[in-house]
């Protein structure tokens, strides 16, 4: 029988082997610690000493409440550089690494400015197309989150439809570079709502809500605040439950 110190390290080799193949990616929050004892057939005392080791090595964050997200895994194929800026731009944002929390919010701040001036124009450029794409996706988040589904993917449509209502191709461009780090934000916003149902309620569908309106009545200064707003209350909340 293998000693508790030669089984915890095994089960760290699997773990971060599962990480770094791609099996659980940048951004995706782990199971817990249940089903990780059920999938390694180990005790949680095993599991907690893996978990504590890959966040002494800045691999994974465990935000309280919430539960542990992967910081360095494996992201999206890098693009690659070149003298275009846009693409030099897209390779330094696609293979950067989050070291911690302070990075998760510094990300948020980066989209309160970016995202605010999308929606912004979003409401002046959109057409009915993509109102109707933004509301099917509002739709989707609620749907999802009445049947206990995970509203990630409809919350990144969401926000990647107001994107495209700019009708801006670098704009379109340097959202997709963001896509990896905005999914980890996402993701963990979305895991304080099983601890925080008013947070739920207010971020994951009344917040929304305000901002397709905002579009939908053409109004560039509401939708800017709206989102800024949004992104920003998260931010917030992340900063109390670290």
């Amino acid at each position: 029988m293998a000693r508790p110190a030669n089984l915890s390290n095994a089960v760290y080799e699997q773990l971060k082997g599962s990480i770094e193949s791609g099996e659980f990616p940048q951004g995706l929050k782990l199971p817990t610690e249940s089903t990780l004892c059920d999938r390694f057939g180990v005790s949680r005392p095993v599991v907690r000493s893996v978990m504590e080791r890959l966040r002494d090595e800045g691999v994974i964050e465990t935000v309280r409440g919430s539960g542990s997200f992967v910081l360095k895994g494996k992201s999206p194929e890098a693009a690659t550089a070149n003298s275009d800026p846009v693409n030099a731009c897209s390779h330094t944002m696609m293979t950067y690494k989050f070291q911690g929390i302070g990075d998760i919010i510094k990300c948020q701040e980066t989209r309160m400015a970016f995202e605010g001036e999308m929606a912004a124009l979003a409401a002046e450029r959109r057409d009915q197309a993509d109102i109707d794409a933004m509301e099917q996706a509002l739709r989707e988040i609620i749907e999802n989150n009445i049947s206990g589904t995970s509203t990630v993917d409809a919350d990144m449509k969401f926000h990647e439809t107001i994107v495209l209502a700019t009708k801006n191709d670098f704009a379109i461009a340097l959202y997709e570079t963001m896509r990896p780090h905005v999914k980890i934000g996402i993701n963990m916003s979305s895991g304080l709502y099983t601890v925080l149902p008013d947070f739920a309620v207010r971020h994951g569908l009344q917040e929304h809500r305000a901002i397709l309106e905002a579009i939908k009545a053409g109004d560039p200064e509401r939708a800017r605040w709206e989102m800024r707003n949004h992104i920003g209350f998260f931010g917030d909340q992340l900063g109390k439950y670290s």
